[in-house]
């Protein structure tokens, strides 16, 4: 049974109540069959009604106003009873109304109060006293004798000392077994703290390995993958590899023709060689020829050249004949006037002169017929000139391009040497490329049996990774049963009351729901401060808008602790100092492990932030889920900071948009040098949930 203070407080009163209630029946039934008998007077009987149940109404109605576990109603009963004892002891006139009170002692055992029972066993014994002195006073006749007074007094003395002996005996074996158990508990707390721890870590490392087993079953499946990607490769090699033996066949027999070929090749191009040096030895020669004729072109020139100097020189000797002849038939003009003017006697010397003016005239002749001789003969000079003058410069020219085509014929003369040696040169590499091929037929029968056994191999070792992929389905199953019972044994100790407000830390998400738990608006901050009764924390806000607290509104209280999520219902939140809300709690939280979610890998590279380090790292991002990722890098001062915060910003992931990944480092493999780091985020990021759950689905 659950120990709760008020609940027993109330138990007490209920008892208490029921006990004088008992009591007040018993005397009033008691009472009022004296009054029938006349033993009693009305007035006296109605007194006493009074003053035995108005109290007990009274007692009642506090226990109304106050509650049920008010600690104002054994005061209530030590006064009313005490009134009701008082007016019984003081007014009855039997010696037997002092034992009234034993009932009311043995109820007040109850609320083991022992300065209780001193205070009513003083009022009781004063009261006994007060009525023995009373009856003396008025002289009663049924007053009790010293006798009997000593006999009550040390009755109720006896009494309130047995009762004050049995509450202090109660309250030191209940203080004795309180110790006993509060050392049991503290041993209890102890283990169960322990428990905790070790169910934290156990959680803690169920989830590394429920992260490796998903790893290991991705890489088991990418292994398969591979596998049966290899096998289809390693047929279409095999395929390849007796395609190439028999292409291989095939180059061996064209070797063997391109061989002989070559070998002809090598016979032509010796008879090509010897053949270019005749053609070079004829060409040389003429060369030499028409250089030589070249020369004799020339001399012709020359000679026309000393020929058309003559030409000039006859033309100029015409031109003087033919002034000759101008002045011979001027000269003879003149005679002929003369013979005219002579007369008879100068008929003579005109015949004379009519002669010189026909030779005149007939050299005249003559010497325009030589001039247009020359003339034609000058026009055929100049003709002759330019033909010859052109046939020089085709024949320079000619000369020039037979220069070229000698060089050109020794260059093919020496190109057709360098030919010849290339080729003896690509017949003797033939000859041991087909040797060659010959031992590339043999390794390819040895390739093909060694494919053979690769099959072999292959198809082994994709059944064994098939069977390590099942074994690790059956690891992963096995991790989410142990992962499963864990979580329930931590919802457990939370109910039990060993996980608290105490396991909140600085710094840790905090959410709180307005109205329903289930659709309400959930708005988030961070713990800056823990209390004994609740948390500080800076003001909640959702989409920027922060929290308005309405007075008697309905908040939810949610934090997430390690890999527990702490849920208080119906917390109360008011505004603190300096902006911040405290939110008060009351009792144990509901604990609920985290929620599982699916894992995407990635290849990204990012760079970390070790808070703890004050220093940054490049990595490249292994995979991610909706509350945990991981990295891997080289750095190996990461190797020592488990259980540190680290930030990682992720490139080219739109998701984050330009934020950083914040989380505790779990784990910490060590791969050869590459450290791959497991996270587990502060909070749930559903954004990046559904991200991952719509790439998986694609």
């Amino acid at each position: 049974m659950k120990y709760d203070e008020k609940e027993f407080k109330r138990s007490a009163n209920k008892k208490a109540m029921l006990q004088w209630m008992l009591v007040a029946i018993v005397l009033s039934i008691a009472y009022t069959i004296e009054l029938i008998k006349g033993d009693r007077t009305l007035p006296y009987y109605v007194a006493f009604m009074l003053v035995c149940w108005v109290p007990f109404l009274i007692g009642v109605l506090i226990l109304k106003l106050k509650g049920m576990d008010s600690h104002l109603y054994k005061e209530t009963i030590a006064v009313g009873y005490g009134v009701f004892y008082a007016f019984t002891v003081l007014t009855s006139d039997t010696n037997l109304t002092f034992a009234y009170i034993f009932p009311i002692i043995c109820m007040l055992i109850l609320y083991k109060d022992r300065f209780l029972i001193i205070r009513c066993g003083i009022l009781n014994i004063l009261l006994v006293v007060a009525g023995f002195i009373l009856s003396r006073v008025t002289g009663d006749a049924a007053s009790i004798s010293m006798a009997e007074f000593e006999i009550q007094l040390g009755v109720v003395i006896l009494s309130y000392i047995s009762v004050y002996l049995a509450i202090n005996h109660l309250i030191q074996s209940d203080g004795a077994m309180l110790g006993s158990v509060q050392e049991d508990l503290k041993r209890v707390v102890k283990t169960i703290e322990q428990v905790k721890v070790a169910s934290t870590s156990v959680v803690d490392g169920i989830t590394v390995v429920r992260e490796l087993s998903d790893e290991n079953i991705e890489g088991a499946n990418n292994v398969v993958h591979s596998m049966s990607d290899l096998t289809e490769s390693h047929d279409v090699l095999q395929d390849r590899t007796s395609s190439s033996l028999d292409m291989t066949n095939k180059i061996d027999m064209q070797v063997g023709n391109v061989a002989s070929l070559i070998s002809e090749v090598v016979e032509l191009t010796n008879g090509s060689v010897e053949h270019a040096k005749v053609s070079s030895t004829q060409l040389a020669d003429v060369v030499k020829s028409t250089t030589e004729i070249a020369e004799l072109s020339s001399e012709v020139e020359h000679i026309l050249a000393d020929f058309k100097d003559e030409f000039e020189k006859v033309k100029q000797e015409t031109g003087m004949i033919t002034g000759i002849s101008s002045q011979t038939n001027l000269l003879a003009l003149n005679a002929s006037i003369e013979a005219a003017r002579a007369g008879d006697a100068g008929r003579g010397f005109a015949v004379v002169a009519d002669e010189i003016r026909n030779l005149s005239m007939g050299t005249k002749t003559s010497s325009e017929s030589i001039l247009g001789a020359l003339d034609r003969l000058e026009e055929t000079s100049d003709k002759m000139t330019a033909s010859i003058t052109k046939t020089m410069e085709l024949i320079h020219l000619t000369l020039d391009k037979i220069t070229q085509v000698n060089e050109s014929v020794s260059r093919i003369t020496e190109d057709s040497v360098r030919i010849g040696n290339n080729i003896q040169t690509i017949d003797s590499a033939m000859n041991e490329v087909e040797d060659s091929n010959k031992n590339l037929v043999d390794n390819m029968h040895q390739v093909t049996e060694v494919m053979e056994l690769m099959t072999a191999g292959i198809a082994d070792a994709d059944e064994t990774t098939k069977v390590m992929r099942s074994k690790y389905e059956e690891t992963f199953n096995n991790v989410n049963t142990i992962e499963d019972v864990v979580g329930k044994l931590i919802e457990e100790l939370g109910t039990g009351g060993f996980m608290g407000v105490e396991d909140i830390h600085e710094g840790m998400f905090v959410s709180v729901i307005a109205g329903n738990k289930h659709q309400g608006d959930e708005y988030k901050t961070v713990v800056s401060e823990v209390m004994e009764d609740g948390i500080v924390a800076g003001a909640p806000k959702k989409d920027g808008q922060e929290l308005q607290v309405v007075k008697g509104g309905e908040y939810h209280l949610q934090v997430i602790v390690n890999n527990e999520l702490y849920n208080w219902d119906n917390v109360d939140i008011s505004v603190y100092s300096g902006g911040k809300y405290m939110i008060r709690v009351d009792g144990n939280p509901q604990v609920l492990n985290r929620r599982k979610y699916k894992r995407m890998p990635m290849f990204q590279t990012c760079a970390i932030d070790a808070k703890d380090l004050r220093t940054t790292f490049d990595g490249k991002m292994v995979n991610i889920s909706a509350n945990g990722f991981a990295f891997a890098t080289r750095a190996a001062e990461i190797k020592n900071l488990k259980n540190t915060m680290v930030a990682v910003r992720v490139n080219e992931f739109p998701v984050l948009d330009g934020k950083d990944l914040v989380g505790y480092i779990i784990r910490i493999s060590d791969h050869d040098g590459q450290y791959i780091v497991g996270c587990r985020m502060l909070e749930d990021n559903m954004d990046i949930y559904n991200y991952v759950e719509q790439h998986l689905r694609k």
